[in-house]
Formats: C-alpha cells, structure tokens, sequence
C-alpha cells in the first residue's frame, strides 16, 4: 500500500494474533462499510471522534485532508476550491468527488452539445 492509500483511509484495520493486548482497553464494535461486516475498534487515544483526541492527532488528520485535497486537485485539473466542493458533497470520499465531477462534466457537455 502507497503512502497516498494510507493516508487517504480514515482508519487502517490491522489483524492482531494476540487478543490479550486489548485487555483493559475499550473497544468499539463498528461496521466497517468497505469490510461489510462489523469489527472490533480500538482507538488508543479515546473514543471515536471523543473528545480525548490528542493535538497530534488532529495536526495529522488536517494533513491526511490537504494530502486528499491535492490528490483530487491535480486528478480533475481544477482548483483547491472546486477539488473541495466536491469532497465536501462526497463527505471526503476522492474515488466518489471525481465520479460526481465526472458526471457533472458529462452533462455539461451534453448541454453545450443540444
């Protein structure tokens, strides 16, 4: 996996051969919607989006942001606001802005071509 693919995910599940290392921890049992199925989630800083979330947490996921940002800029060709309208209709999804940029861009052009 790139470094791109990872930061780009809003959390990297990763299989762990001992269970006992969890012991005394709070996990979280979630769907994961990629997985369809549902997983046991540990989040080592708190709860998930809690208010325990540290600084260097939130420096990272602003950057993890940009780094999607700039993805799908240089991806559709266009500007950081237009690259941002379209993750912000997609709830961040960059594989679903470019497909609803995509879309919009092909009735665009049928319209200019009637």
């Amino acid at each position: 996996m790139s470094d791109h693919g990872i930061y780009s995910r809003e959390r990297l599940l990763i299989p762990i051969s001992n269970p006992k290392i969890l012991s005394g921890s709070t996990c979280y049992i979630e769907m994961d919607h990629n997985a369809k199925r549902e997983v046991a989630v540990f989040y080592p800083e708190g709860g998930p989006g809690g208010k325990t979330e540290s600084s260097a947490n939130t420096v990272s996921a602003e950057r993890r942001s940009r780094r999607i940002l700039e993805s799908v800029r240089r991806s559709l060709h266009v500007d950081d606001g237009t690259a941002a309208y379209y993750l912000s209709i997609t709830d961040g999804d960059p594989r679903a802005a470019m497909m609803e940029f995509s879309e919009d861009l092909r009735q665009e052009q049928q319209r200019a071509g009637h």
